[in-house]
């Protein structure tokens, strides 16, 4: 079985991270400043290509890992395998692994929660935060009390039953898979050939349960009923970037997100972009993070 979802120009390489491997993509100067992008659900490392060519451009270091349980890195079987503590670990892991004292971290949502999560518990290995339509873990929860953030959340629910949900987006050649999210972005940003990657890699054995697995450590029913988490405040520079036609997060997200940053924050707004902004609106993101990194560095 081939990797998939390789970014034009990048070399690929399998990482010790700890317990498991991570299969990391790095392109640009390897004495350019580390930033490193973490995906989100149900995506691959490969959804930000366009970004890595352009940091790599730029004279950074881009480093794409595929998250735990995604595309060729490792799929380790149990619920709890996925709980935070161990994506968090994930990534001080990483950049430990790389020889790195810190990095830059790009996160776009479950990507997002990783990194708001190590910024807040682990500052000395962040030199800055880019979040793409991500919220705070701590602000999610305390959305998933109001009824507006509630409904667009209902899929959260659904992911909770092992086989089903599974099933229910894998059927059909992933037909409810591509309703959920490749035919929510903008026309034309998930032709044919882009579906094919990230279908291929999610219809693997244990593909899809291990990117379901992401919900059921960290969001099961039970918590929808408990008063939100505590985390310290995020203290490194940090910017928030913010598709506005977002079929899945309500703009309450960003509000309350903005109140758990104590340093420097910028919020970028991106108008009428959806969930899938790296990808839909690929010269918007890479603007904003390029802006970010001028800023920071």
């Amino acid at each position: 079985m081939g990797t998939i979802g390789d970014i034009p120009g990048a070399t690929r390489s399998r990482v010790h991270v700890g317990g498991l491997t991570l299969s990391v993509q790095q392109m640009g100067p390897p004495d350019g400043l580390p930033v490193i992008l973490w995906h989100g659900f149900p995506e691959l490392g490969y959804s930000w290509r366009a970004q890595a060519a352009a940091l790599a451009t730029a004279g950074y270091r881009a480093i794409v890992p595929d998250l735990r349980g995604y595309g060729d890195s490792d799929r380790p079987q149990g619920t709890a395998e996925y709980a935070f503590p161990n994506l968090v670990g994930d990534v001080t892991g990483l950049i430990s692994a790389l020889d790195l004292e810190s990095a830059h971290l790009v996160g776009h949502d479950w990507g997002g929660s990783l990194t708001w999560a190590t910024a807040a518990l682990a500052p000395q290995v962040v030199r800055s935060l880019f979040i793409l339509n991500s919220p705070h873990p701590v602000a999610s929860a305390e959305c998933r009390q109001v009824p507006e953030q509630q409904q667009k959340s209902w899929y959260m629910l659904l992911f909770q039953f092992p086989g089903i949900a599974e099933e229910w987006l894998l059927n059909n050649d992933a037909a409810n898979l591509e309703a959920f999210v490749f035919d929510t972005a903008a026309p034309g940003t998930f032709p044919p050939a882009e579906r094919r990657i990230f279908k291929d890699a999610l219809m693997r054995p244990g593909a899809m349960t291990a990117a379901l697995e992401y919900y059921r450590a960290n969001i099961p029913p039970e918590n929808w009923l408990k008063p939100p988490p505590q985390m310290p405040p995020v203290t490194v520079p940090t910017t928030i970037a913010w598709a506005d036609n977002d079929a899945y997060m309500s703009d309450l997200l960003l509000e309350r997100s903005i109140t758990k940053v104590t340093g420097p924050l910028e919020v970028v707004m991106l108008p009428g972009v959806s969930h899938w902004a790296q990808q839909e609106a690929p010269e918007l993101v890479t603007d904003a993070l390029l802006a970010h990194l001028a800023r920071v560095a």
